[in-house]
């Protein structure tokens, strides 16, 4: 009888533990599978080794990304610890799960405005949940086959869901990438009532400046 008592004694310590801790712990496996994940892009191989438990922690589903028909490269945004997968749009739902998104369909990346969509998981530094710690000043990589372009952030600032013309196009001028995310929590409402937007200008290309 005591050994039950102390087995379930254990069993309530690890669970609370679990608790405690799980946004660290899926954050650390987030971080793991997203490595797996460059990795293998970068091998050009759409197979990536991940285990079920991996799976189930991160709620990644890596053998429906066909990585060489949908991922385009990666993101990152060193003063956010931001690492992330970049795949082609439209920005859904479930296509957010496994990275950052192209928000429309169709969209390039040598497009002038390049808008670039992600998941705000709160309690975890995953996706573009840290995107609020990049300043002004702070540079943001995009990496793709093409080679690597490096942006630096000029603005940071909110505005409503229905506010699209940060979207727009601007013939003419520098290239720019727009990261969007939500932000605003209400706990009243469980929604997020603004869209934090962080704009970046290029300021080399390639190895060109």
């Amino acid at each position: 009888m005591r050994v039950i008592v102390r087995l379930i004694g254990v069993l309530c310590i690890i669970a609370a533990f679990t608790m405690f801790f799980w946004q660290d712990i899926r954050a650390y496996f987030t971080h793991s599978v997203n490595e797996k994940i460059i990795q293998s892009y970068e091998k050009n191989d759409d197979k990536v080794n991940v285990n079920g438990f991996e799976k189930w922690i991160t709620k990644t589903e890596p053998e429906k990304l066909k990585l060489k028909d949908n991922m385009i490269g990666y993101l990152k945004v060193p003063a956010a610890d931001i690492n992330e997968p970049l795949y082609k749009g439209p920005a859904t739902q479930e296509a957010m799960k496994n990275g950052v998104v192209l928000v429309d369909k169709g969209e390039k990346i040598t497009e002038q405005n390049v808008a670039i969509a992600g998941h705000r998981v709160e309690g975890a530094g995953i996706r573009f949940n840290y995107l609020d710690r990049a300043k002004v000043g702070d540079t943001v990589e995009l990496l793709s086959r093409s080679g690597k372009n490096i942006y630096k952030i000029t603005k940071i600032y909110d505005v409503q869901p229905t506010e699209v013309g940060v979207l727009d196009e601007k013939p003419g001028n520098p290239q720019e990438l727009t990261l969007i995310t939500c932000n605003d929590y209400n706990p009243d409402t469980l929604m997020f009532e603004k869209r934090m937007i962080v704009k970046a200008q290029i300021i080399e290309g390639n190895g060109q400046k």
